[in-house]
C-alpha cells in the first residue's frame, strides 16, 4: 500500500528569507551592523507560526528578492538557514499558498533567547534602507 508522496526535504543548508519591516531594524553596536530586532522572529500575535520564503523554491519559480518584497515598501529581506532554525528547536515545513508557492513555516516555541539568536545570525539579502 502506498501513501501520499512525501514533500521534498528542506535541507539544513537551505536559506529561508524573512521580510523585515523597517520598525524591526536596529543597529547593534555589539556586532557593528544593522540587524533585525529579535521581535522580527516571533510568531504572529495570533499564534500563527513564523512565515518564511523557501529561497530555493522562490528562485525555481522565477521569484527573487524584488518580487518577494513587492507590496512591502521599505521592508528588508533577511536570510537564516533551516539548520539554524532546527538548532533552535524549530521545525521547518513547506506551506505553499496560492499567492506564494515558496511559503514555509518555522514552527516551535520562540522564547526571546531563540528570537535573539535568529536575529543575530541573519544575513541581509536586501539591507535596510536609510530613512
Amino acid at each position: 500500500m502506498t501513501g501520499p508522496p512525501n514533500d521534498a526535504p528542506i535541507y539544513d543548508e537551505a536559506d529561508l528569507w524573512r521580510r523585515i519591516p523597517p520598525w524591526h531594524c536596529i543597529y547593534d553596536n555589539n556586532i557593528g551592523r544593522w540587524r533585525p530586532s529579535s521581535s522580527a522572529f516571533a510568531d504572529d500575535p495570533d499564534g500563527h507560526p513564523m512565515s518564511v520564503v523557501l529561497t530555493e523554491v522562490a528562485i525555481a519559480v522565477g521569484r527573487g528578492p524584488a518580487q518577494i518584497l513587492t507590496g512591502h515598501e521599505r521592508f528588508s529581506l533577511a536570510s537564516i538557514t533551516a539548520g539554524l532554525a532546527r538548532e533552535c528547536g524549530q521545525a521547518v515545513v513547506r506551506d505553499p499558498l496560492p499567492e506564494e508557492p515558496a511559503h514555509g513555516l518555522v514552527i516551535g516555541p520562540k522564547p526571546k533567547s531563540v528570537q535573539r539568536r535568529l536575529a543575530k545570525a541573519t544575513i541581509w539579502v536586501v539591507p535596510p534602507q536609510p530613512l
